[in-house]
């Protein structure tokens, strides 16, 4: 039986930092009816979804100099979840999500995967022949 409602949008963009904003206006035109998500789950997924497509502007890009890096994102919000699943054809990313923990303190960076593992009940990657494939999943706190 599908569910009662279901909003899923789509992009495809470049990956460079000005696509950030796109991707944020995106995620908040899933919220077309206030009540359906708490403020909280709201801003977690937000969170989690600018996270990972931070981390695909930066790393992807940085490992294929030689080619455009597309993103395709399809975000999708349901009754009891929000999902966002990002394809680009970026490099490989060579990482070991179960072992992401927070840096310390004085580290500029590596903070990403460890916020996004905190904020979200599912976070996968996988590499399918020339696509990297992020998916995250945040259930409802207050179904």
């Amino acid at each position: 039986m599908p569910p009662p409602w279901q909003r899923t949008r789509q992009v495809a963009i470049s990956a460079r930092p000005a696509s950030i904003d796109e991707v944020l206006d995106l995620v908040q035109s899933l919220w077309t009816e206030p009540a359906d998500f708490s403020a909280e789950d709201q801003i977690r997924f937000e969170t989690a979804v600018i996270e990972v497509a931070g981390n695909i502007v930066t790393h992807a890009s940085a490992t294929s100099v030689s080619q455009d890096i597309t993103i395709e994102l399809t975000l999708t919000a349901a009754p009891g979840y929000a999902a966002a699943c990002f394809r680009d054809n970026g490099g490989a990313a060579d990482l070991d999500l179960a072992s992401a923990t927070m840096p310390d303190p004085t580290e500029e960076s590596g903070r990403g995967l460890p916020l996004i593992r905190a904020l979200t009940d599912v976070l996968t990657y996988q590499r399918v022949g020339p696509t990297n494939i992020w998916t995250i999943i945040c259930r409802r706190t207050d179904p």
